[in-house]
């Protein structure tokens, strides 16, 4: 493990681990997992879910939602009817990083078991981590690619454990960057994870870059070639364009809800009968953290469908010549995506199989599901609603609190692969968030659940930690 420098150079050290505390992290980790799975089993779907299952099903995939989740859930119907083993893997990723960040330090503290335990138990962990969505898929896999850097101070350098410990994160970050529309962000600060670890390892300043961009080269090559085989396998339907479109109708009908007067020069030449939907009923029935008022009426899609390229011209004429406006708009949007009141318009946990959709549920292949145990979770979990233990808010006073406690341990002189990471996985976390400033549409928990991830990585992270300890293994 590294020890102290002599000619820039880190002189080897041994400690010894400490084996009843790992012991007893592993066995802890195992139970929290097994308890999750069995509660859960075999998963809670949305009628997003099932949309998703049911295309992965025949294969051929609509990128209205990233398609790989679509994929993964098809192998798991293979594996398993029921389609369990999908909420099983997933699952695994989180306990996975948990363990992972509690054992980046050969003498773990044993407090950190009382972590695991005390987060496991916590509604955002016991029920979300059943629930077969992409946003817990994003947060769980970004763990563990951050995970894997972390442990580069206890694998042999230039041994096979280290390497194969990059190409679990590559793929891990692959995955992330797959699974969400801005998750790009995770594998951009992992590839800044791995430059700063290999400066403290002594390695110039062009090496390290070299480094840390040619894993981020492999992790977009993944990335990109696993987007063309999805692209050759989707229906051809061009929802990127659609989900902008949308997404600019809903931001021009709140411009107008906050703004009645607003010239809409653009949309009023190419498709006035849009304009004055946006007017006279999307405006008045715009709220901030839901769009589906303005999205989801029947009228709505004849609309876009139909020389809609005006309302992107009068959105980036808002953006150009209305700052102000613009901005007031989306900080009312991300404020409720960032606060989710509790409301029925905030989906906060998702229980069972909804049967609400019928074709979704029927291509699915699955039934409606509404157990005593389902009914019980939701109990447990709305017993803290409004509270901060569903709050963006307050887990991310704990996450910058530990990123803070990180980057004061780092400038103190320790320089652990586990502080780049975790002090890394919070700034992507971070700037996670902020792209919510621009694409939220919803005030739905789930979507900034990387948030609550990340504070409990470095929550374990920290109970584990025992100061002053040299980080890792050789390094030379």
């Amino acid at each position: 493990m590294r020890g102290p420098r002599r000619d820039g150079v880190y002189i080897p050290v041994r400690r010894p681990l400490n084996i009843p505390a790992a012991l007893g992290l592993c066995g802890t980790s195992l139970l929290a997992y097994g308890v999750v799975v069995g509660l859960n089993w075999p998963g809670h779907f949305s009628p997003d879910g099932l949309w998703q299952l049911g295309q992965g099903r025949t294969g051929v995939f609509n990128t209205w939602h990233p398609p790989v989740m679509a994929w993964l859930l098809g192998l798991a119907a293979r594996l398993s009817p029921n389609v369990g083993a999908f909420m099983s893997a997933n699952a695994a990723l989180f306990f996975g990083a948990l363990l992972g960040f509690a054992t980046t330090r050969p003498r773990p503290r044993p407090r950190a078991i009382l972590a695991v335990l005390g987060l496991t138990a916590l509604p955002v962990v016991l029920v979300l981590q059943g629930a077969v969505l992409k946003d817990i898929l994003f947060a769980n896999a970004t763990l563990v690619g951050f995970a894997c850097l972390a442990w580069r101070d206890r694998l042999s350098p230039g041994g096979w454990r280290l390497r194969l410990s990059l190409v679990a994160a590559a793929l891990c970050f692959t995955l992330a960057a797959l699974t969400r529309q801005i998750g790009l962000v995770a594998p951009l600060c992992g590839g800044l994870c791995l430059i700063a670890i290999l400066r403290s390892e002594g390695a110039s300043r062009a090496r390290a870059m070299r480094g840390g961009g040619l894993f981020l080269a492999v992790v977009m090559a993944l990335s990109a070639g696993a987007s063309l085989f999805f692209i050759s396998h989707s229906d051809g339907r061009p929802e990127t364009l659609l989900q902008l479109r949308r997404l600019q109708a809903w931001d021009m009908a709140g411009a107008l809800h906050l703004d009645p007067a607003l010239a809409l020069p653009a949309t009023h030449a190419s498709a006035p009968d849009l304009e004055a939907y946006l007017r006279a009923q999307a405006a008045p029935r715009w709220r901030a953290g839901d769009s589906d008022p303005v999205a989801h009426p029947p009228s709505f899609q004849p609309l876009m469908s139909s020389r809609a390229e005006g309302v992107g011209l009068d959105w980036r004429r808002l953006i150009l010549t209305r700052p102000g406006l613009y901005l007031r708009l989306r900080s009312q949007v991300f404020w409720a995506t960032l606060a989710t009141p509790r409301s029925e318009n905030c989906p906060m946990v998702i229980i069972g199989v909804d049967g609400s959709d019928a074709p979704a549920l029927k291509a699915s292949g699955l039934r409606p599901r509404r157990t005593a145990t389902d009914e019980a979770l939701e109990d447990y979990a709305s017993d803290d609603f409004g509270g901060p233990v569903f709050s963006h808010l307050a887990w991310g006073l704990a996450l910058v609190a530990g990123m803070a406690l990180a980057l004061r341990d780092w400038r103190g002189g320790d320089h652990g692969s586990d502080l780049a990471a975790v002090i890394a996985l919070a700034l992507a976390a971070l700037l996670y968030t902020a792209g919510f400033f621009v694409i939220s549409g919803a005030c739905d928990y789930r979507y900034l659940y990387l948030v609550d991830a990340a504070a409990m990585a470095l929550l374990v992270h920290r109970a584990a930690r025992r100061p002053g300890t040299p980080p890792g293994t050789l390094r030379t």
